[in-house]
């Protein structure tokens, strides 16, 4: 395997005191170099780059986690109502895949990343990367700051709970703070409690933004971030 690529990673991601201006660092106090020396047979699962290959699959599996995200930011605003059929429609696996097909394979510029969670030969998650503004403490952006979004995360239903989601993280970390950023954020649909555990253990914590999107009756995103 390419190490320039591959990344392994802990389950944890980095100590990030969760408000934002405050700094912090990867956990453990063990580097790249050293992370990567560890034998195969101990890793739970890989993250590298996304090929196009891949493709298929990463709409496989964005479809499902995205559905599921809606499914349940919908019924916390909506007491328990669920999507209307028009909008699961939609969320087909092969739309979806087409979708990531040219962040894949020609991404806008060198700071767009999308990464791939692997199980032996399977994709079993993803995230997109992307650069954006960074935030004050009031939580507004700052133009000209440094940040990365985290543009889609997920990882496949029956491959949860295994570390995958915060392998993501960690790699999404170590590229932002490759391409200069400081901070790093993310839109997560209220409601959505799998996606809210894992941003809280891993250091991230509401800016307190929120923004509403009108799928079925309307759902509410907030904006979760933390500096790197």
């Amino acid at each position: 395997m390419n190490e320039s690529n591959e990344r392994r990673h802990a389950p944890s991601v980095f100590d990030a005191d969760p408000v934002l201006g405050l700094s912090g660092g990867p956990r453990g106090g063990r580097g790249p170099q050293e992370r990567a020396a560890e034998p195969v047979a101990e890793q739970a699962g890989f993250v590298r780059p996304a090929r196009e290959s891949d493709l298929p699959l990463i709409g496989r599996v964005h479809a499902a986690t995205m559905l599921a995200s809606m499914e349940a930011g919908h019924a916390s605003a909506h007491g328990g109502a669920g999507l209307p059929d028009g909008v699961r429609a939609m969320i087909a696996a092969p739309v979806v895949a087409a979708g990531w097909e040219e962040p894949v394979t020609a991404p806008p510029s060198p700071r767009h990343h999308v990464l791939v969670a692997t199980r032996g030969p399977l994709v079993v998650g993803l995230v997109g990367l992307a650069p954006t503004q960074g935030l004050d403490d009031s939580g507004r952006p700052v133009p000209g700051s440094g940040a990365v979004e985290v543009t889609a995360i997920g990882v496949a239903p029956e491959h949860q709970r295994q570390g995958h989601g915060s392998r993501l993280l960690a790699a999404a970390v170590d590229l932002a703070r490759e391409d200069g950023a400081r901070a790093l954020l993310v839109w997560a649909l209220r409601g959505d409690e799998s996606m809210s555990r894992l941003f809280t253990a891993v250091g991230m914590a509401p800016t307190g933004m929120r923004r509403e999107l009108p799928i079925g009756d309307g759902v509410v995103e907030d904006c979760w971030a933390a500096t790197i």
